[in-house]
């Protein structure tokens, strides 16, 4: 499976991004729910009850269950809710607000899940403008955007440029940014880490040994030790028999000095 196939993400589409042409996702079904592919990458694995996709989603859950110090959560780039299902299957009561240009994905998503999806809320909107119309703060912000272009999958500019300072502002105090950042086509890791930690006092991070996907842990207070995170994160997976929990790593994430 080449990268695209490996790396996982959650689609949409952005301002500045119309004039690029990219494959229309398609619906897959499987034996479990559907999945959303682009260029060969998993948007979404909707499944049809609460479980484990043994997937990038399973760590997001996890995430999402661990570092969220109260209920309110929103995803940015929604499509069709992969993360959810892992989430509901490990006890997550959150309530999600889902917003994405493209709402055929959530149409699927409530297609399959409408009997446990729990509070889930979902605008079709430009996430920039959704999340600054947004009233009050968020515990926790997923940023699981992406962009499909020549047979692979990016993280949009706006995911680098733009939104980290735009999700610090949106953040209660204690509360935590994940980002979903993929392998970068026109700057290095170490450079768009850098701008999308640059907001943020406390950070780690999230590697695995199957996909090429990076997890950043973002805060403007101390978040857990890197061991005590690898523990629950874990603990959460193995709640609901993920792969994922084997797959793993947590390390701290330490900038150059510029």
């Amino acid at each position: 499976m080449g990268r695209a196939g490996r790396a996982q993400a959650i689609a949409a589409l952005l301002p500045g991004l119309s004039r690029i042409r990219v494959a229309e996702p398609e619906v897959q079904r499987t034996h479990r729910g559907a999945r959303l592919v682009q260029n060969g990458s998993v948007l979404s694995e909707v499944l049809s009850k609460p479980g484990a996709t043994d997937s990038v989603f399973d760590a997001l859950a996890a995430a999402v269950r661990l570092f969220s110090p109260g209920d309110r959560v929103g995803i940015l780039g929604f499509a069709g809710g992969g993360m959810i299902a892992p989430l509901r299957a490990m006890g997550g009561g959150h309530k999600l607000s889902g917003v994405d240009l493209d709402r055929a994905g959530y149409e699927l998503f409530c297609d399959l899940s409408v009997d446990w999806m729990g509070d889930v809320r979902f605008t079709q909107a430009d996430a920039v403008e959704w999340l600054r119309s947004e009233r009050g703060r968020f515990d926790l912000l997923l940023e699981d955007l992406s962009v499909g272009r020549d047979g692979d999958v990016f993280k949009p500019d706006v995911s680098i440029d733009t939104l980290p300072r735009l999700i610090q502002s949106k953040l209660k105090p204690g509360g935590v940014a994940v980002f979903n950042l993929l392998p970068p086509d026109d700057r290095s890791w170490a450079e768009m880490t850098a701008k999308v930690c640059a907001p943020f006092e406390f950070r780690l991070q999230v590697l695995f040994e199957s996909y090429y996907n990076r997890l950043l842990v973002l805060g403007n207070e101390p978040l857990p030790a890197v061991r005590e995170v690898s523990r629950r994160l874990r603990e959460s997976l193995v709640s609901i028999d993920s792969e994922m929990a084997v797959d793993i790593s947590v390390r701290s994430l330490r900038l150059a000095k510029r």
